[in-house]
Order: structure tokens, then sequence, then C-alpha cells
């Protein structure tokens, strides 16, 4: 009888050592196929700009579309919102999302620091009969991409532009140009450049206009909030139903303001608070409440808000 033994144990020897190979060989395929992925994705991620109907311009601009198909210009290299609105038409902000959400027709809202004109454009055509948009941006070469992007829309009978910052007094102080950063081969940002703008109060600026009250007040300028509230004392006395809604930084603000006395102030007369902490989730508060975030959206009213409405309303637009 023949004994088989030492071949089998022979060939087992073998296929394990084959086996550990096989292994070896798919794990590396397998790397290389991520790589390979990997690399074209990014391609085709670059891609998507341009199948979102994108118009670029040799001078590093480019006309976009919000997700509402709205045009808008905007700077390829904007560390802010330009990426967002280039690959999704979408910009990832509770402060904007709230505005739009809170926005009714027949009304008349004024922004501080409009940029390139997301709120602007979402808001003017999300309602009709909108009286007036003030939309103020300091920056010319930013405000002048809002306009061209108000003429696409077809809503230069609404907004009307500013260039001009507001605070609570006429003066002159420096802001980064978010037009010079460039992004580099390796993803980051260059430091912008300095350049200088002049400040107004917001009562001094819409003194003139044929105003009956406001009905929505954005300030997205964290740090200056209080600034800008205390040069829009008369708008804001004259204007019962107003809604202000701040995107708020405790840490910043508290450099230049005492904020529990600033919203002891705003509530004698006659305001309450909503902390918005999430998308659609709106919360009446105090003023510990408030002094107790870092950073959150806050709508100041003196009306109770419905929001159940205005929240299925901007739903099904945005």
């Amino acid at each position: 009888m023949v004994d088989y033994s030492f071949n089998e144990k022979q060939e087992t020897s073998f296929f394990s050592r084959n086996k550990l190979v096989s292994i070896s060989i798919i794990i590396a395929c397998m790397l290389f196929l991520g790589i390979f992925i990997m690399e074209k994705s990014q391609s085709v991620i670059n891609m998507v700009p341009m199948l979102r109907g994108e118009i670029s311009f040799e001078d590093g601009f480019s006309i976009t579309t919000t997700k509402n198909r709205y045009p808008i210009l905007i700077k390829k290299d904007d560390p802010f919102i330009g990426s967002q609105l280039r690959f999704s038409g979408d910009v990832k902000s509770i402060f904007s999302e709230t505005a739009i959400s809170l926005a009714q027709n027949d009304e008349i809202v004024v922004e501080i620091g409009a940029h390139f004109g997301y709120n602007v454009l979402n808001i003017a055509k999300k309602t009709k009969g909108l009286r007036k948009y003030y939309a103020f941006e300091p920056n010319c070469g930013v405000l002048s991409c809002l306009r061209k992007s108000v003429v696409l829309n077809d809503l230069d009978d609404i907004v009307v532009l500013r260039d001009v910052a507001i605070s609570d007094e006429k003066k002159s102080f420096p802001i980064d140009d978010c037009l010079s950063v460039t992004k580099t081969p390796r993803g980051e940002y260059t430091k912008p450049r300095t350049i200088i703008v002049n400040s107004n109060t917001l009562d001094d600026e819409l003194e003139n206009e044929p105003l009956t009250s406001i009905s929505m007040l954005l300030i997205d300028i964290p740090g200056s909030e209080f600034s800008i509230l205390k040069g829009a004392e008369k708008i804001i006395a004259n204007s019962p139903d107003i809604k202000i809604i701040i995107s708020f930084n405790n840490k910043a603000s508290s450099e230049y303001f005492d904020i529990e006395n600033e919203l002891k102030k705003m509530e004698q007369q006659g305001f309450i608070f909503y902390l918005v902490e999430t998308l659609n989730n709106y919360t009446q508060v105090n003023i510990p409440d408030i002094l107790s975030k870092k950073e959150v959206v806050i709508i100041m009213t003196k009306n109770k808000l419905n929001f159940d409405s205005n929240l299925a309303e901007a739903d099904t637009l945005l």
C-alpha cells in the first residue's frame, strides 16, 4: 500500500503559500484601484460646476446658479460661499435658511453684509410683491458682482444696493478684501489684502427713502451687531413688526460691547428673543440663555412668531 501522507503535506503547504500570495495581490490591486478611483472621482467632482451650467470668465469669476436656478455671479476662489454655490447651488447656513423661511410677501427687507447676494436672490425671488430689498455691501468689487446678479434676475426695480458699511457713526475702517484671496495648488487660501471702507448709520442711509416701516433686518456681521443696532434706533422704533435676525458671536461682540446690557435695552423696548440652534428648531429664550452660547442665530421680534407655516412654505421653496 502506497503512503500518500508526505505528498498531502506538500500539497497543503504549497496551497497555503499561494493563498497568502493571492491575498497580498488582491490587497495591492484594491489599493491601486482605490487610488485610481479617488483620482478619477476628483476629476468628476471638478466637472460638477460645468455640469450645473457654470459660465467661467478669465478674470477668475463665474456665473453659477443657486439651488432654485437663480443665476449668481461669484468669484471662484471665494473662501466663504463660492465653492458651496459652485458645487451644490446651496449655502449651508442656518442664518440664510432662517431669513428665507421668515420672509413674507409685501415686505421691506434690509440686509447688512449682502456679500454676493445669496439671500438677496432667494428672498426677493421667493416673495411675491416684495416692496423693497435694501442690500448693504461695503466691498465695491463684491457689490459689482451683486449688481450684475440683480440685473440677471430682473430684480433691479426691487433691490436697492448701497456700497457702504453700517455702523453707529460715520467713519472709515479697514476690512479684508475677499476678492483678493486665491487658492494655492495645495488647496490653501492666501491671506487677503486690506481695503478701506466708509460707514454710516442705517438711520442716515434710509432717511430719505419712502419707507413706512421695515419688516426684516438681517445682520450677518459678527462683532458689529450692536453697533449696527445703535445706528438704527429710529428705523427700529418706527417698525413695530420688525423681525431682526442676527448671526451672533458672543466672543466677537464682547470685545466691543457689554452684551448683557445691550440685550436688556432691546428687551426694554419690548423685544422677544428666539434662538435658532438648528434649522427648524426655534426656541423662545431669555438673556442668560443667549449669553451661554458662543455662536448662534438670534431672532428679535416684538410679536410671537408662528414658525410652522413659515417653515412649511420654506421647505417647498428651498
